[in-house]
This record gives structure tokens, C-alpha cells and sequence, in this order.
């Protein structure tokens, strides 16, 4: 089997793609394709420019595993008193986003009064949290802090931004 390697400058460091080199049909007796699956995978990556305006040099892999996440999340407990405590929420954009949804799930008996810097709807043990107006986009590199009012004294059990855990 033939394989070709291509090796591409990027920086400091060089990716190499290695793929075999498998003929589509055989042309020289005139037969047809074979029937073949779809590739598993794809790479793209833009022209690169010496201009100082160009975009940053991404790379995509489809069918690789998801892309990393845009939003990250901290949960802490920030006040406590008998019977309840107030919590915040970090929320941190790695990348440009639009739109949030933070979901905790608290252990039975934990209610949650109030919130800020969100909305929020609680359904059993359930506490989803989504932006208000002024705070659904999000900047590469913005910070928000949503808080809420808890009572009770359990923590959640699970906390996800967007489907990502929260540290």
C-alpha cells in the first residue's frame, strides 16, 4: 500500500497527515468504483498570510471528538447560614458564544428562591439557568458571575454549562 505524507509548517510545530494512497476504480480495465463508506474524518485549515490583519489559524476535525467547549463553569457556595446558603456561579467564554444554559441537580428538599445575572426555573430536583437579555452573548475572554439563594443544605449533585461539566 502506498501512503503519502504531507507534513505542514505551522509555527514551531509540524502536523503531519499520513493517508493511504488506495486507487478509486481501476482505470486501466475500465471497472467501476467500488462502493466505499464516507471518510471517517476530515482536516480543513485556512490559506495561511503573513498579514497582520488574517485570521488565527484554526483547524477543524470533523468526526473527531466534539470541539472544546465555549463556556466553562464554577460552582461555590459563597454564604451559608442555618438552612440555606447563597451560591455563584462562574461563568467563563473561551470563545465568542451565544446563549447559555447552566443545569444543576440538587439532592430532594433543595429549593432555590431567587437568582441574579440569570433566570432561572426549577423543576423538582432541577434548576436550569439561562442569560437575561444583556448577557447572552459572551466576548472571548468574559466573565459572569450568576448568583442564587438557596434553602437547604445540600449542594448540587451535577452541574453542566451547555452540557459540559462545571469545575
Amino acid at each position: 500500500m502506498l501512503a503519502a505524507i504531507v507534513g505542514l509548517a505551522v509555527g514551531w510545530g509540524v502536523l503531519a497527515v499520513v493517508a493511504p494512497l488506495v486507487p478509486a476504480h481501476d482505470a486501466v480495465a475500465g471497472g467501476t468504483p467500488p462502493a466505499s463508506p464516507a471518510p471517517a474524518w476530515s482536516l480543513s485549515m485556512p490559506m495561511l498570510s503573513t498579514s497582520p490583519s488574517a485570521s488565527p489559524l484554526r483547524t477543524s476535525l470533523a468526526g473527531s471528538p466534539s470541539a472544546p467547549a465555549s463556556l466553562a463553569a464554577r460552582y461555590a457556595v459563597k454564604d451559608s447560614w442555618t438552612g440555606g446558603y447563597s451560591a455563584e456561579i462562574v461563568l467563563t467564554a473561551t470563545r465568542a458564544t451565544n446563549g447559555w444554559t447552566v443545569v444543576l441537580t440538587f439532592p430532594d428538599g433543595v429549593t432555590v428562591s431567587i437568582a441574579w445575572e440569570a433566570d432561572y426555573q426549577q423543576n423538582g430536583r432541577t434548576v436550569t439557568l439561562t442569560p437575561k437579555s444583556w448577557n447572552r452573548t459572551l466576548a472571548a475572554g468574559t466573565q459572569i458571575v450568576a448568583g442564587l439563594r438557596v434553602t437547604g443544605t445540600g449542594q448540587p449533585l451535577t452541574c453542566a454549562i451547555n452540557g459540559t461539566p462545571c469545575a
